[in-house]
């Protein structure tokens, strides 16, 4: 029997790449997100405002997932809302699905903020030290990464399915319109420097080049959700 995912935020780098993962991996695939987008080819798609309970409910009303992927999130003007805002998004989701996730496996992808804080907060106050790890703990500043992490702890309580949290930094990956994506920085900057003649160097300051960051590659990303999704040793 076919396994069942539904990934929310399918449309984005990492919905599409672990979509593609699943898909070869003979799963049945249903994406929700706030439009139809650049969807693949074998997955259904749904769409819903994803702060809108009542269009959630309705959007879900007849999926059963053995695995729910949270992908998405909404920037909003300040961190108060943008917990407000994606808190929320995670939670209707949830309650949506309600009783359906029992067993279930849920894992929801945050990153690198998780341990430096908002982005209104860079720069601002003690830096951890890196490499960053679990034990660290969360910071004392506002960040709605918590807020998720928050409603996906409260629904493995009242609705008994398990849970993952996954939390990586620059991701680089395909998605139609997205910005977000550093290789994609990367290969526009390469092209110009081709087609001016100019020297292809590090645009950047001293500190940045110096500085200790990574970069996860989207594919590989998708494997680990798979892996957390379906190994009794995740």
């Amino acid at each position: 029997m076919r396994k069942k995912a539904l990934i929310v935020g399918i449309s984005g780098v990492i919905g599409r790449a672990l979509a593609e993962k699943l898909l070869e991996e003979g799963w049945e695939v249903t994406g929700l997100s706030r439009g139809r987008g650049d969807v693949l080819a074998g997955c259904t798609s749904l769409t819903a405002d994803l702060t809108d309970a009542a269009a959630v409910n309705e959007a879900l009303k007849s999926v059963k997932p053995d695995a729910l992927f949270f992908s998405v999130w909404a920037r909003q003007e300040s961190e108060k809302e943008n917990i407000r805002v994606n808190g929320a998004m995670v939670k209707n989701v949830i309650e949506a699905l309600g009783n359906r996730l029992h067993g279930a496996h849920v894992a929801l992808v945050t990153g690198l903020k998780h341990y430096l804080g908002p982005f209104e907060a860079y720069g601002k106050g003690a830096v951890p030290v890196t490499p960053f790890r679990e034990e660290q703990g969360r910071q004392p500043v506002e960040n709605f990464y918590y807020a998720q992490e928050d409603e996906l702890f409260a629904g493995a309580e009242k609705y008994g399915y398990r849970w993952s949290v996954h939390r990586p930094h620059t991701i680089v990956g395909y998605a139609l319109g997205n910005a977000m994506n550093m290789g994609q920085t990367l290969a526009v900057y390469a092209t110009l420097c081709r087609e001016k003649g100019w020297p292809f160097i590090f645009p950047g300051s001293p500190e940045q080049w110096n500085g200790v960051s990574d970069v996860t590659d989207a594919g590989l990303l998708a494997e680990q959700l798979e892996w957390a999704a379906t190994s009794p040793t995740a």
